[in-house]
C-alpha cells in the first residue's frame, strides 16, 4: 500500500486538453491585470501554468492580491518548507491594533487568502509534505485567532475597563482548538471549532463595569463576526462555536467552575471524543499555571482511570448516526464520513485514546498520525496495521486538500464533473481515474474493515443468544431448572447452576448498578449461561464466573467489554476451566480483562529484555513522589506480566523452562527498578557514599534458591542476599549517615517496597534467613565478612544453597568479588564421607518437617524421590566433584549441572538424563498444580514413575 501521491511532473503540457485550455485563460487574465515586473516574478516559474490549471482559487487570490502575492514569493514562501512556520510576527505586524473594523476585516482575509495561495502552490506541485501542510495551516489559524483576540480586547477595554487576576495582571482568556486546529491536522478550507473559557468569574475595572463574563462573551462575539463575515474580500475563518457547553443555547463563553460543573454533571460521551484533540492554544511547551489548571480539570472527564470501553458502545451510536446523515444526504462519494473514510480513522485512534488514555498519557495526544505511532509503541494495533491506516490516512487527508485547494470550498466529495476529477488525477499523480478510484477503494476497504475490528458493531455469533431468556425471566428453581436443563450438557450440573444463576440475580438486585448497567446485564447473561451450560463442568465454571460478576458488576464498562466482545467472553470461560490461577487473577483485578484482547500473548510472553524497559516505562506515567502510586503500579504491572507468562503457559505454547526463564527475568527487573527506587529515597534523605551512585551502588543483590537457580514457579518467594563492599565512610548530603545506615536503611526501603500490603496485594515475598548466620544477622554483609563466614563457619547446607546462588544485580566489582568467593568456596576439597552424611541429614531433616506424603497421597516436593531429592543430588554433586574438575563450571541451576557432569563423564549420562527428565516432569506437575491453586500433592496412584526412577539413583548415591 504504498501510493506515490504528489506529481512527479509539473509540466502543463502532459495535462489534458480542457486543463490546458483554462490555465491558458488564467495565464492571459493575469497578465493583463499585474504590472510586467509582478507577472515576470510568477512566468518565471516552470510550475506557474500547472498550478494555474489546477486552482481557481491561487488564480484569483494573485488577482485580487498580486503585490502581496508577488512579494510572498519572492520572500521564498514558495521554495522553502521552513517560511513562516512560525506566522506569529508576521501576523502581529500585519494586524495592527490601530487599525479601523473595515481595515481590520480586510486585512484578516488577506492574510489567509495569501498565506493559503503559497500553501496550496507548494502542495499542488508536490513541493511539501502532508505534515508541512498540515503544520502551516494550523500555525496560520491559530496565530490569528490570538493576535484578534488582542487587538478586539484592545479595543473593548477602552470601553468596559480591564478584567484583572487577583495579582493585578489582565486574567486570561483561554481558547480551546477542537478538532483538526487541536490536532495541529487543520485542513485547507475547514472551519475551526474553538471553546472559549477563563479562569474565575469577577467584574471588570473601567468606565462601564460588567462581569467578567459578559466582557469576554463581547470579545468572542466580535472576534468571530470578524472571522466569519463574508465581505468583497470572501470571509478569513468560518468559525463554530458550538462545541462548548449546551451547544448553542450555551454562554458563548464560560468560567472553570461552570465549565467543571457541566462535564461532571451533564458531559456526554461525543463531548469526551471531542476533547481528546482538544488543545489550549498559544500554549507552546511548558503549559503556563492557567492551562494547568484547566488541563488537570479536563482530563479526568476525557481520560477514565480505569479502562473505558463503554465508550466504544457510545463511538458506535455516533458512527451510526453519521452514517444516517450519510445517506440521508446521498453523500455517496464522501470520503470522510463514508465507509473507510477519514472519520472512520480518528475513531479508531481517538477509540484508544478514550478507553485507555487514563492509564497512558501517551495516548492523550491531539495529533492524529502521532497517536498512531504511540499506538504502535504501546502494543495495542499491530505495527504493520498502523502504519498501512496512517498511509491510507494521509491519501485521504491529501486527498481532501487537493479538491479544497481548487477553489477553496469545503467539501469531502470525490469531484462530478471531469474537468475537477482531472484536476485530483494529475494533483495525485494518476495517469487513469480507473487507476485512481481503484485505489481509493482499496484504501477505504482497508479502513473500513479495521475499523470494524475497533469500533463497530461486532458480527452476531453463529449462537443465537437472543431467545434464551433464562436470565429475564423470574422464575423459581424448578421453572429455571426445567428451562436450564435443555441447554446443559451435563445434566446432573443442572439444579446446582441453576441455583447458582438464582443467587446471582439476587445478589445483582441488591447492588446500584444503575440503569445502564442492568441493560448491559441483560444482554450479556444470556450468553454467559449458554456458553457454561455447554461446559461439562458447568456449575463449577459459573460459580467461578458468578465472583467475576460480582466483582465488577458496579465498573460498567468491564461488562461492557464482556458484552460486546465475544472473544473475550469465550476466552475468559476458558480460562476458567483450565487455569484457576490466572482467573482468579482477573477476579481480584478485573484490569487484566484487557489482557484478553490482546491475542499474541497466548503465543509468548514478552521477551526477557523486555521486562525492564516495559517497567521503567510503565513507571515514567506515576509522579515517582507520590510512593504509594508507585507500589500499587508496580503491583499491577506484575499482575500483568504474570498473566501474560500464563496465558502462554496454558495455552502450550512454551515449554516449562522458558516459562521459568519469563518469571526469573520478570523477578529480575524488579530487583533492578526496586534498587532504583529505594536508592532515590535514601539519597534525597542522606546524600550518597562518595563514589557511589544508582548506576553502581556499592551492593550486590544474590538471588538464591528458585530465583538464583532460574527456576522460579507462579508463587515463589525471592531468596536474596545483599553484599557491600568493606567501608567506614559516610554520606555526602546535609543528613549524613556512615555508609552502614545508609545500606542497612537502602535494604528496609527494598523490603518495605516488596512485601507491603497494599490495595494491590504484596510485589514479592522476600525470604533473607540465607544470609549469614540467618534470621539472627546483619541485612548487608560486606565481601571480607561474607568470604570469612562461607570459608569458615558456614554449615554444609549453606554451601549447597551457594551452589543456587548467582548475581542478580549491582556494582561489577561487587558481583566479581562473589563470583570469586562462590568459586573458592565451591572448589574447597571436602571430607567425602561427612559431605554425603550431611547431605542426607538435611534431606532428612527437611523431609520430617515438610512432607506431606501419607498413605493414599504423594508429595511431588519434599516426597521420596521429588524434586528436593534431584536438588539435593546435583548440589552434592556439584560440591564433591568441582575441587577436582577445574574445568567444571559451576552452574547454579539443577539441569546444567546434572548435564555438566554427565559431559565430564562424572555420572553416567542415562542416570543424569534420567534425573533431567524427572525433575522437568515434576515441575510441570508442579507448575500445573500452582495454576489451579491446587495443593502440591497427589494422589499417590498419580504418582509420577519417574520419582520412583529418581528414588533409585538417590539410593546408589548415598548408600554406604
Amino acid at each position: 500500500m504504498d501510493f506515490s501521491i504528489q506529481p512527479e511532473s509539473t509540466d502543463y503540457r502532459n495535462l489534458p486538453d480542457e486543463l490546458k485550455q483554462h490555465s491558458d485563460i488564467q495565464y492571459e487574465r493575469l497578465k493583463n491585470k499585474l504590472s510586467e515586473e509582478q507577472f515576470a516574478i510568477l512566468d518565471a516559474r516552470p510550475e506557474f501554468r500547472f498550478v494555474l490549471a489546477l486552482s481557481e482559487f491561487v488564480s484569483n487570490t494573485i488577482f485580487s492580491y498580486p503585490k502581496e502575492c508577488c512579494s510572498l514569493i519572492q520572500e521564498g514562501a514558495l521554495d522553502d518548507s521552513s517560511f513562516h512556520t512560525d506566522p506569529d510576527p508576521f501576523v502581529k505586524e500585519y494586524l495592527d491594533e490601530k487599525l479601523n473594523d473595515f481595515e481590520l476585516k480586510r486585512r484578516l482575509r488577506v492574510i489567509r487568502r495569501i498565506h493559503h495561495m503559497a500553501i496550496a502552490w507548494r502542495d499542488l506541485c508536490g513541493f511539501a509534505d502532508i505534515d508541512e501542510i498540515f503544520e502551516k495551516l494550523s500555525a496560520l489559524a491559530e496565530s490569528i485567532v490570538l493576535r484578534l483576540l488582542e487587538v478586539v480586547r484592545t479595543q473593548l477595554k477602552k470601553v468596559y475597563g480591564e478584567a484583572f487576576d487577583s495579582d493585578g495582571s489582565p486574567l486570561p482568556l483561554l481558547v480551546i482548538g477542537m478538532g483538526k486546529l487541536g490536532g495541529q491536522e487543520l485542513n485547507f478550507s475547514s472551519d475551526i471549532d474553538l471553546i472559549f473559557t477563563y479562569p474565575r468569574e469577577g467584574e471588570t475595572a473601567g468606565p462601564r463595569v460588567v462581569t467578567f463574563r459578559e466582557f469576554f462573551s463581547k470579545i468572542v462575539q466580535r472576534s468571530a463576526n470578524f472571522l466569519s463575515d463574508i465581505t468583497s474580500d470572501s470571509f478569513c475563518y468560518r468559525i463554530d462555536l458550538r462545541l462548548r457547553p449546551f451547544g448553542d443555547a450555551g454562554a458563548i463563553v464560560n468560567s472553570f467552575d461552570a465549565l467543571q460543573i457541566y462535564y461532571e454533571t451533564q458531559g456526554r460521551t461525543w463531548e469526551r471524543y471531542a476533547l481528546v484533540k482538544g488543545r489550549i492554544l498559544g500554549q507552546n511547551g511548558t503549559l503556563d499555571a492557567y492551562a494547568q489548571e484547566l488541563t488537570s480539570m479536563l482530563r479526568p472527564f476525557v481520560y477514565r482511570r480505569y479502562l473505558d470501553y463503554g465508550a466504544i458502545q457510545s463511538l458506535r451510536k455516533l458512527k451510526h448516526l453519521i452514517e444516517s446523515e450519510v445517506r440521508r444526504r446521498c453523500l455517496n462519494n464522501n470520503f470522510k464520513l463514508g465507509k473507510g473514510g477519514i472519520r472512520e480513522v480518528e475513531f479508531i485512534a481517538q477509540a484508544f485514546s478514550l478507553m485507555r488514555g487514563g492509564r497512558y498519557y501517551e495516548l492523550r495526544e491531539e495529533s492524529l498520525r502521532k497517536s498512531l505511532k504511540n499506538i504502535i509503541s504501546l502494543d495495542l494495533i499491530p505495527r504493520d496495521i498502523c502504519e498501512k491506516l496512517d498511509k491510507c490516512y494521509v491519501f485521504l487527508r491529501r486527498l481532501e486538500n487537493v479538491i479544497q485547494e481548487f477553489s477553496d470550498k469545503q467539501t469531502q466529495n470525490l469531484p462530478d464533473n471531469p474537468k475537477d476529477m482531472s484536476r485530483v488525477l494529475a494533483a495525485m499523480n494518476y495517469s487513469s481515474e480507473e487507476t485512481f478510484r481503484h485505489d481509493l477503494d482499496e484504501v477505504m476497504h482497508f479502513v473500513h474493515e479495521e475499523f470494524k475490528k475497533v469500533v463497530a458493531d461486532e458480527e452476531d455469533s453463529e449462537e443465537d443468544y437472543k431467545n434464551f431468556d433464562l436470565w429475564e425471566a423470574d422464575s423459581d428453581l424448578e421453572e429455571m431448572c426445567a428451562e436450564l436443563e435443555p441447554h446443559m450438557v451435563n445434566k446432573e450440573n443442572t439444579r446446582e447452576m441453576a441455583g447458582d444463576i438464582l443467587n446471582l440475580k439476587v445478589s445483582l438486585s441488591r447492588m446500584p448498578v444503575g440503569p445502564v448497567g442492568r441493560e448491559t446485564l441483560l444482554e450479556l447473561m444470556p450468553k454467559v449461561i449458554y456458553l457454561i451450560a455447554r461446559e461439562p463442568q458447568s456449575a463449577a465454571l459459573f460459580k467461578r464466573m458468578s465472583g467475576l460478576i460480582e466483582k465488577i458488576a458496579l465498573r460498567t464498562p468491564y461488562i461492557q467489554l464482556l458484552r460486546d466482545k465475544n472473544e473475550v467472553l469465550e476466552r475468559f470461560i476458558e480460562l476458567l476451566k483450565e487455569n484457576h490461577f490466572a482467573s482468579e487473577l482477573i477476579t481480584s483485578h478485573p484490569i487484566l480483562l484487557d489482557e484478553l484482547f490482546i491475542p499474541q500473548y497466548f503465543n509468548k510472553p514478552p521477551s526477557p529484555d523486555e521486562f525492564l524497559s516495559m517497567l521503567q516505562e510503565q513507571l515514567l506515567r506515576i509522579d515517582r513522589d507520590d510512593l504509594e502510586a508507585v507500589m500499587e503500579e508496580l503491583r499491577l504491572f506484575k499482575k500483568m506480566m504474570v498473566f501474560r507468562i500464563a496465558l502462554s503457559d496454558k495455552a502450550g505454547k512454551l515449554p516449562l523452562m522458558k516459562i521459568s526463564d519469563a518469571l526469573t527475568w520478570l523477578a529480575e527487573a524488579f530487583i533492578k527498578e526496586l534498587i532504583v527506587i529505594a536508592w532515590e529515597l535514601n539519597a534525597k534523605k542522606y546524600g550518597e557514599p562518595e563514589g557511589r551512585s544508582v548506576e553502581d551502588p556499592g551492593i550486590a543483590v544474590i538471588g538464591y534458591g528458585k530465583l538464583g537457580g532460574i527456576e522460579l514457579g507462579y508463587k515463589s518467594d525471592l531468596d536474596m542476599v545483599f553484599i557491600k563492599k568493606a567501608g567506614d565512610g559516610v554520606t555526602n548530603g546535609e543528613n549524613s549517615v556512615p555508609e552502614s545506615i545508609f545500606y542497612q536503611r537502602l535494604i528496609q526501603r527494598i523490603m518495605h517496597l516488596a512485601t507491603t500490603t497494599t490495595v494491590g496485594g504484596i510485589l514479592y515475598d522476600l525470604d533473607m534467613r540465607l544470609r549469614p548466620d540467618g534470621d539472627t544477622g546483619v541485612l548487608i554483609s560486606d565481601t571480607d565478612s561474607f568470604e570469612l563466614y562461607q570459608k569458615s563457619r558456614a554449615w554444609t547446607w549453606e554451601h549447597q544453597a551457594l551452589v543456587r546462588a548467582r548475581p542478580i544485580a549491582g556494582s561489577p566489582d561487587i558481583i566479581q568479588k562473589f563470583n570469586q568467593i562462590r568459586e573458592e568456596v565451591i572448589r574447597t576439597p571436602r571430607d567425602e564421607r561427612k559431605l554425603k552424611e550431611d547431605v542426607v541429614s538435611m534431606r532428612e531433616k527437611m523431609r520430617s518437617h515438610l512432607d506431606r506424603s501419607g498413605d493414599s497421597l504423594y508429595d511431588i516436593k519434599h516426597g521420596v524421590g521429588g524434586m528436593i531429592d534431584i536438588e539435593f543430588i546435583s548440589q552434592y554433586l556439584l560440591l564433591k566433584y568441582a575441587p577436582a574438575y577445574p574445568q567444571m563450571k559451576l552452574w547454579s541451576d539443577n539441569v546444567r549441572i546434572l548435564e555438566e557432569c554427565a559431559n565430564l563423564g562424572i555420572v553416567d549420562k542415562n542416570i543424569t538424563d534420567a534425573l533431567i527428565s524427572a525433575y522437568i516432569d515434576i515441575r510441570q506437575v508442579y507448575h500445573e498444580l500452582s495454576l489451579a491453586d491446587f495443593p502440591r500433592v497427589v494422589a499417590v496412584s498419580d504418582r509420577i514413575p519417574a520419582t520412583l526412577k529418581v528414588e533409585e539413583i538417590w539410593r546408589k548415591i548415598f548408600s554406604n
